[in-house]
């Protein structure tokens, strides 16, 4: 994160200064002694008889995402291995007081603390979402040579490059490169995993992604909503050092399609409403979002809604370049891509799939396109009828499985590593 994002965090909640200080502080000390404690005594008489798998996801900020799920299938399905997850304790202690969904707090373990310095310098597997950063700031070279590492990845690679390099997803590819295994979601994935970020074929376990199983076993139960719309747009690497959002061209177009359309009105006058989830990375902004669009059908979810449920109730969702829209083709529901910056796009990020042929959805370059697509879905009833051709053929590039077995699949690649 840059200084200037830094101290766009810190100005807009100073309360939260001494406190991270703190743990700043705290931390160097930890991690050294962590270190000696674990070399004093022995990995293998830490450990004991017991065998250990630490999850984590969003750099212990948050409890979401395919580490949770695989994480809660843990606690259910195999008992008989010491799950933990690792959080910020003012995460943790943000989201219990909020009632959202925590881990058990037996199974709780606070980042960069001493105990779980330890726990994660012992454990046999370390299993994230985006990095070993959501775990630890320990090097591999510092681990036993039988700890296993597990990148679940956060999404379907497809419609983002991640690139090596000082580009913005070079953790990603460094963690990715140094995984013992990590998580594709189907051939194609794996393909891409393997040719475009250099992980040997090996490495690679075509398992399909944890979350998809809680989509497969819940959109039954769950009915959607025919007046909920989900608007999820994601966040711009290079927006990464702006201190506000306000006047830039993401926002000025954010507001053309929801403010300036006359959107409001028209899905008042069919009782809908529009929930807009911000990208965690723009978290910072979320004030801004709160004060740019006050109005009365369109509203801004909190950042701890649990969106897998959100997406469930959904009827349609608007998005620009964001993997969730693979998880609405998961379960068979429209998807309205609003990409009014594609040429930056491509040029700052890029693709593995081409943006012009390959989408599922009808692709909307500006305000009034994106608008005018979003009554057509209202006024037929959020049918995927007339892109159901393409929808089907995607699915045969993004997904293997579709049996709720993804779990149980990654369990025993993992296992296989200790037979």
């Amino acid at each position: 994160m840059s200084i200037r994002a830094e101290f766009n965090k810190y100005s807009h909640n100073p309360s939260l200064i001494l406190p991270r200080l703190w743990r700043k502080l705290l931390c160097p000390f930890n991690h050294i002694f962590a270190k000696l404690w674990v070399r004093f005594w022995g990995r293998e008489k830490l450990r004991g008889k017991r065998r250990i798998f630490i999850f984590g996801a969003f750099g212990g900020r948050d409890y979401k995402d395919n580490s949770a799920i695989f994480f809660e299938y843990m606690l259910s399905n195999h008992p008989e291995i010491d799950s933990y997850w690792v959080i910020r304790a003012d995460a943790y202690h943000d989201h219990a007081k909020k009632g959202y969904s925590v881990p058990p707090f037996d199974r709780v373990l606070i980042k960069e603390s001493f105990h779980a310095n330890v726990m994660t310098l012992i454990a046999n597997v370390i299993i994230c979402s985006h990095g070993r950063y959501d775990v630890t700031d320990y090097r591999k070279s510092e681990f036993g040579k039988e700890t296993v590492d597990v990148m679940l990845t956060h999404g379907i690679a497809a419609l983002k490059k991640t690139k090596s390099g000082s580009a913005a997803g070079a953790p990603i590819i460094s963690y990715a490169t140094y995984a013992d295994i990590v998580v594709a979601s189907s051939a194609e994935e794996a393909r891409i995993k393997n040719q475009e970020w250099g992980i040997p074929k090996e490495k690679i376990a075509l398992t399909g992604l944890p979350r998809h199983d809680r989509l497969f076993y819940q959109r039954k139960n769950i009915i959607a909503q025919k007046n909920t719309i989900l608007f999820m747009p994601t966040w711009r690497s290079w927006n990464a050092d702006k201190t506000t959002l306000r006047g830039s061209h993401f926002l000025v177009q954010i507001t053309a399609f929801i403010a300036e359309s006359g959107l409001d009105s028209y899905l008042g006058r069919h009782g809908i409403n529009m929930k807009i989830y911000i990208h965690m990375w723009m978290r910072e902004f979320f004030a801004e979002f709160k004060q740019t669009f006050s109005l009365q059908n369109i509203s801004i979810l909190d950042q701890e809604n649990d969106l897998l449920e959100t997406m469930l109730k959904s009827s349609l969702l608007i998005t620009d370049y964001s993997s969730v829209c693979w998880d609405f083709l998961f379960i068979d529901k429209p998807v309205l891509f609003y990409q009014f910056d594609i040429d930056e796009y491509l040029q700052h990020t890029g693709s593995y799939i081409d943006l012009k042929k390959d989408l599922f959805g009808p692709v909307a370059y500006n305000a009034e396109d994106a608008a005018f697509w979003v009554r057509f879905f209202v006024e037929n009833n959020f049918s995927t009828e007339r892109f159901q051709d393409k929808m089907d053929e995607m699915k045969k590039f993004a997904f293997a499985y579709n049996d709720g077995k993804n779990c149980e699949r990654l369990f025993q690649a993992i296992f296989k590593r200790f037979s």
